[in-house]
């Protein structure tokens, strides 16, 4: 199926949907009207043209489902309800708020975790995982170094511990 063949119906589609920000679609915010959405129901002597009606129409709908679909999802979560967790659940953590300092953006984890959900408090949730301890001591997964700089002739380094926050970065001694 060849996708171009389609491109019409969906930018009628998008110009006949309603957008939340000016409560109007953009056929009838540009043009001040509204077209008419389905082609006409009336028969034809031309099978084709009848076939390609039905068609049109059942593309119209499949493409303006889809479209109620996509904005749902991108409007999942913004209306003030808060995603539900519940305790010992494990979740991600979108990163794109979180101030990783990285070589490269782009090329950067999207996502962290996941992580165990433990209560905080009524209105946020713990997500620090656990340390893991090695012969009764408690070991730290290094993520990353953030920083380097030399100190009287010793390399010191910012580590960036895996699960935990930029405020817990620590400087360590080059260990040879």
């Amino acid at each position: 199926m060849r996708l171009t063949k389609w491109l019409p119906m969906a930018e009628f589609a998008y110009n006949n949907a309603v957008h939340s920000s000016t409560g109007k679609t953009p056929f009838k915010a540009l043009y001040g009207w509204e077209p008419t959405l389905t082609p006409s129901n009336v028969p034809t002597d031309v099978p084709e043209a009848d076939e390609l009606a039905q068609t049109m129409e059942a593309q119209w709908k499949e493409v303006e489902s889809a479209l109620r679909q996509a904005k749902q999802r991108m409007t999942a979560g913004e209306s003030g309800s808060p995603m539900e967790f519940e305790i010992g659940e494990e979740a991600w953590l979108d990163a794109k708020n979180v101030n990783l300092k990285t070589l490269s953006p782009k090329l950067t984890e999207q996502r962290l975790g996941p992580f165990k959900v433990k209560r905080d408090d009524k209105r946020a949730f713990k997500n620090r995982p656990p340390p893991v301890t090695v012969d009764g001591e408690e070991e730290y997964e290094v993520e990353g170094i953030t920083d380097a700089e030399e100190r009287n002739g010793k390399w010191f380094f910012r580590v960036k511990w895996k699960g935990y926050g930029s405020e817990e970065n620590t400087w360590s001694l080059e260990k040879t």
